[in-house]
């Protein structure tokens, strides 16, 4: 079953398992863009992480706002809005992707430093793909994806990345 059929018969589905599917990529891609950011960036440039007040919030804290709260609302600014604003000027499926995973890479290195928002960039591109594909079976399933997709990631770069980096 090719893509467009999957995601006319099971719309949900398609979306969620897209999102889930696309953290799988996403996470180990922005940690070595992390790391690589790490070894290449002078000191100063790389920055915190735009997370790092959420961890003090402990696992389950940041379970509640780093993967379940904070994810709906990014990916409602750093994706819904512009690809949706782009699409009404017919603007290119790529630059609509580009232009959103730039802007959720800028406001992440505004809030954490030039590496956090390379790395973010890198995650955004994704988000951005995961609601692109899904638009054409309306709104809410194309959220779905790019949120099935950031709190997937956020959840694997934290819970599993994390922990085996010694982080």
């Amino acid at each position: 079953m090719n893509w467009p059929s999957l995601l006319a018969r099971r719309p949900w589905a398609a979306a969620i398992g897209l999102g889930l599917a696309l953290s799988l990529c996403s996470a180990p891609a922005s940690v070595g863009t992390a790391l690589l950011a790490n070894t290449l960036l002078p000191e100063g440039w790389i920055g915190e992480s735009a997370a790092g007040d959420i961890g003090e919030l402990g696992g389950i804290g940041f379970l509640l706002i780093g993967v379940l709260f904070m994810p709906a609302l990014e990916t409602f600014i750093g994706q819904c809005l512009p690809i949706e604003l782009l699409r009404r000027w017919q603007v290119a499926p790529l630059a609509c992707v580009m232009t959103s995973a730039t802007l959720f890479g800028s406001l992440h290195w505004v809030n954490g430093g030039l590496g956090h928002g390379l790395t973010t960039f890198v995650t955004g591109s994704l988000i951005a793909l995961a609601y692109w594909l899904c638009r054409p079976a309306g709104f809410w399933v194309a959220w779905t994806a790019a949120y099935s997709a950031h709190a997937a990631h956020n959840f694997l770069v934290w819970f599993v990345f994390g922990p085996l980096l010694g982080g």
